[in-house]
């Protein structure tokens, strides 16, 4: 794989890093399938941490939910692909609470085309604002998701 994506790929990537709230927000838990893949790991880092492994596990973390749950907006995504071919992307978000605050943080999240389009393969969710206790990421962890010009997808002539 090279650092080119056409653009039609880095939409897709984008679709899927959209369809994550609408799916997961709305409780639409029969299209979770359209943003995760079904091998997909999500982690959050507040306090101790979490991982769920597995669609079907993100499908019932989903059906969890309190009603409470923030309402989640992606934004100022970045494609990336690394040296070890990975495509990566590394998101904002912010979280709104039903009282009216918001928290933002990153989303770093691992992608892969599928058969059926683009999917998340694995997410990491972690706090910026306000500072919470969580689990702090290791800059070796981080870099491959530094937005360095070397990384970033340049959409291929189509």
């Amino acid at each position: 794989m090279t650092r080119v994506l056409t653009a039609a790929d880095i939409a897709g990537i984008h679709q899927a890093l959209a369809q994550f709230a609408h799916t997961f927000d709305n409780d639409d838990i029969d299209s979770l399938g359209e943003a995760f893949s079904t091998d997909v790991t999500v982690e959050n880092t507040i306090g101790a941490g979490y991982s769920v492994p597995g669609l079907a596990a993100a499908a019932a973390f989903t059906r969890r939910r309190r009603p409470d749950t923030p309402d989640h907006q992606t934004h100022d995504s970045v494609v990336l692909v690394g040296d070890d071919d990975k495509v990566r992307v590394r998101s904002r978000y912010i979280a709104t609470l039903v009282d009216g605050t918001v928290h933002a943080g990153d989303y770093f999240d691992e992608v892969e085309r599928t058969d059926d389009g683009w999917r998340i393969t694995y997410r990491i969710s972690v706090p910026r604002n306000p500072p919470l206790t969580a689990v702090k990421l290791s800059d070796e962890f981080l870099e491959p998701w530094r937005p360095t010009p070397g990384r970033l997808a340049v959409p291929a002539e189509e």
